[in-house]
């Protein structure tokens, strides 16, 4: 029957070709493969590394669901086709031209569709493939989940993880919730081609979206049928795949949101449509798996550009840190061991400069070897234990000890009880030595040697100018800069001269602590070098001067220093003061001692 239009007679025309539906299957037994098969995933970057992307669209293909849909229009077209060869010569020619444009059809849509096609196995000299059809969504899709419940507190009316609810007043007995979708699960064309396709009847095919309901599914049945029907004797199946990706979504009224449940009964269901067979407290979970996993295999597979050494690298090697910031993973491998190598834990943050999200443990155990984050681990419990202000380290064996309210601490390993303030053994009721008590009278006991009193006294020099992080307590000591210091263990920023934590900007070094000392000594210094400068300028070398002491003229051939052969000694020409040689000339001239300066 020819088909003039899209009304009930195109459809009747059509109607014929349609397959018998065999029993499905129970809804229990599709539940437990469905969950068998989607697991969920991050999509960190990088952080999962046992994600299975292979086979992501399997759970929605239901290949042996649509087969067994084919499986009695395959015999049926079989055996037409061996009945047309033997009785009519003509028909043999046609079908034979029919196969050749199936053939150049099938390899055109190869081409186009690659991977997202499958031939299957012929049936009875059939051509049967899949397609993959997978909608593009560029601001995402919006998916509303429909219920029915008696009572929306119990556990019939309880809402899957991930998805905002929103609960309808309206209808009492209803509810549902919303979720937010990145990636759809893909649609499933399956085609059986038959010996007078394209020249008269167009394929038999179903359609399996395991993820909608029924109705739905049966109308893009029927559209297909429809463009069968405005198109007849024409290569129909690029037409059909292409409108299902662009246009079945907005047919269906799914343009602005995908509302999913509730099903309206129909008066006939087609049976090429395989549809939602799950509850959607089950299908919701997998389709938000499916999502989650969708995204992780689009980043491995798409080019980044690394911010730090701005290479350019397939997903595969970039970490995506918590923040979504990603890096290649050389890079971050190259921060993270210098940060643990150096100390500096508190840098171990998200490199972006408007970021300071910090790594986590689970990525700095992979980018770093065992070594190296037995070290990390090791400094952070460290670093912990110095930020309590109770914890304290024995003075004889360095184990952490917990001090008491009087300032006194036992050690769990040596059992020494020692005061938390000077390190000496716990004196209760007495004030702590100073350093120099210390020495005094350690000195009068004799217990310390000339040397080593020597050595303790250079000690307290090098440390006089030596101040503690007000938060790790790290010795920290400033040779320049100004008096606003960060500590390089734990990021602490603080006053060198009050010690005052926490400082917002350079306001605090308004008031009585200045941002930069004054050296009055140095520029005094400096001063007077000019001025001795000058006199040193005006006897030259190769000019005749006077010894200092016994004024015999001698003949001066250094800068710094003349030697007077009368009284056999040696003068700086600055200061004019003998001078002893023990190692280089240049110890004496210019120096504190030679200009009489103290600083």
């Amino acid at each position: 029957m020819a088909a003039t239009s899209v009304g009930g007679a195109t459809l009747r025309a059509v109607e014929s070709h349609r397959i018998p539906s065999p029993e499905l299957s129970s809804q229990a037994s599709s539940l437990r493969a469905a969950e068998a098969e989607a697991r969920p995933v991050s999509c960190d970057g990088g952080a999962e590394e046992d994600v299975d992307v292979l086979h992501l669209d399997s759970p929605w293909v239901a290949a042996a669901e649509a087969d067994s849909r084919l499986e009695e229009a395959a015999m049926a077209a079989a055996a037409a086709g061996l009945r047309l060869c033997a009785e009519n010569e003509a028909e043999a020619d046609e079908i034979r031209d029919n196969l050749q444009r199936q053939d150049d059809e099938l390899m055109a849509l190869e081409a186009i569709y690659g991977d997202d096609l499958t031939e299957l196995e012929n049936k009875g000299a059939l051509r049967y493939f899949q397609i993959c059809i997978r909608y593009e969504l560029h601001d995402g899709a919006e998916v509303c989940a429909r219920f029915h419940s008696v009572n929306r507190n119990g556990e019939d009316g309880r809402c899957p993880d991930d998805c905002t609810e929103q609960h309808e007043e309206d209808e009492p007995n209803d509810f549902s919730y919303s979720c937010n979708f990145e990636h759809l699960p893909p649609l499933i064309l399956t085609c059986l081609l038959p010996q007078s396709y394209p020249g008269k009847e167009p394929p038999y095919f179903a359609i399996t979206a395991k993820w909608m309901d029924g109705p739905n599914v049966s109308q893009l049945c029927e559209m297909l049928d429809t463009i069968w029907a405005e198109l007849p004797g024409e290569e129909v199946v690029y037409r059909w795949v292409e409108w299902v990706r662009a246009s079945s979504l907005l047919h269906l009224g799914f343009d602005t949101k995908i509302t999913l449940g509730l099903d309206v009964p129909m008066h006939k269901v087609d049976n090429r449509a395989i549809s939602r067979s799950l509850s959607l407290e089950s299908v919701i979970p997998l389709m938000l798996s499916y999502s989650s996993k969708k995204c992780y295999q689009v980043f491995l597979e798409d080019l980044h550009v690394c911010m730090i050494c701005l290479n350019e690298s397939k997903g595969s090697n970039f970490i995506k840190l918590p923040c979504q910031h990603m890096f290649c993973v050389k890079c971050m491998e190259t921060l993270c061991r210098m940060h643990v190598k150096e100390g500096t834990l508190f840098q171990l943050v998200c490199p972006d400069t408007k970021c300071s999200a910090s790594i986590p443990p689970y990525l700095l155990k992979r980018l770093l070897g065992e070594e190296e984050f037995e070290r990390w681990d090791k400094l952070t419990l460290e670093k912990a234990l110095n930020s309590m202000s109770d914890v304290v380290h024995c003075p004889r064996c360095a184990i952490g000890c917990v001090e008491d309210e009087d300032n006194n601490a036992q050690c769990p390993k040596c059992c020494f009880v020692f005061c938390s303030v000077c390190k000496d053994p716990r004196h209760p009721g007495k004030l702590c030595l100073t350093l120099e008590e210390k020495l005094q009278r350690q000195q009068a006991s004799g217990k310390v040697a000339t040397r080593g009193m020597v050595e303790m006294l250079s000690i307290k020099v090098l440390y006089s100018d030596v101040k503690s992080c007000p938060k790790c307590r790290m010795t920290i000591s400033k040779t320049k800069g100004c008096n606003k210091v960060v500590c390089i263990s734990c990021g602490q920023a603080f006053c060198f001269l009050c010690g005052e934590a926490a400082i917002g900007g350079y306001a605090h070094f308004r008031g009585n602590c200045g941002l930069f000392e004054e050296e009055k000594d140095t520029r005094d210094w400096e001063k007077l070098m000019k001025q001795l400068s000058r006199q040193v300028e005006r006897q030259p070398v190769g000019s005749t001067v006077k010894c200092p002491k016994c004024r015999q003229k001698i003949y001066k051939d250094d800068d710094k220093y003349i030697f007077c052969w009368a009284c056999q000694a040696s003068y700086c020409t600055m200061c004019k003061k003998p001078v002893q040689f023990t190692g280089v000339q240049g110890e004496h001239w210019g120096s504190p001692e030679c200009i009489g300066t103290k600083f």
